[in-house]
């Protein structure tokens, strides 16, 4: 079975064309990545595949689930790291953390270790009570990363994830 799979895939508005008939398919535990210049639908495909937006045509399937009649099983499936930060600035790190792990089914008796872990890894484990308003945009991304991470999803979905990211911090999250 493959992470991800489209056959045909588009999606218009109106009359422009923002996904056009793409097919691919992702193996596990393979690193894909879509490259293009602004404006060639990269974000507006993985919008799809996310179950943000509807395809206006053709099939899409993450971890064996349709992405149209299957959206709950995806969305269980899956991280998903925004190209802007959607971290909640008035709460400190480590409850912005909290509230994904909720979010995300995580049993209350591994949050915390795995908060802990997560916050060791992109190294914010000591600004982790900080109001996130007092972050640096590196720090602030680093946290959203640390989201999409934080319930080990089947598939990580990464829209422009580094960034504003310093040189370690890059080769952390891609060694990861």
């Amino acid at each position: 079975m493959y992470s991800v799979e489209t056959r045909s895939l588009s999606k218009t508005f109106g009359t422009v064309n923002a996904v056009n008939d793409i097919s691919f398919a992702v193996e596990s535990g393979e690193i894909f990545g879509f490259l293009g210049p602004n404006g060639a639908g990269k974000s507006t495909a993985i919008m799809i595949l996310t179950t943000l937006l509807k395809p206006t045509s053709g099939q899409a399937l993450v971890s064996g689930f349709d992405v149209m009649t299957q959206a709950k099983q995806v969305r269980q499936s899956i991280g998903y790291v925004q190209q802007e930060s959607t971290v909640d600035e008035y709460l400190s790190g480590r409850e912005n953390l909290l509230l994904q792990a909720r979010l995300n089914h995580i049993p209350k008796d591994q949050i915390n270790k795995r908060i802990d872990e997560i916050l060791e890894l992109i190294e914010l484990s000591d600004k982790q009570n900080d109001s996130v308003v007092t972050y640096s945009g590196g720090m602030r991304k680093r946290l959203d990363i640390a989201g999409g991470l934080l319930h080990h999803p089947k598939v990580l979905f990464l829209d422009e994830p580094t960034v504003g990211l310093d040189i370690q911090t890059r080769r952390k999250i891609w060694e990861y």
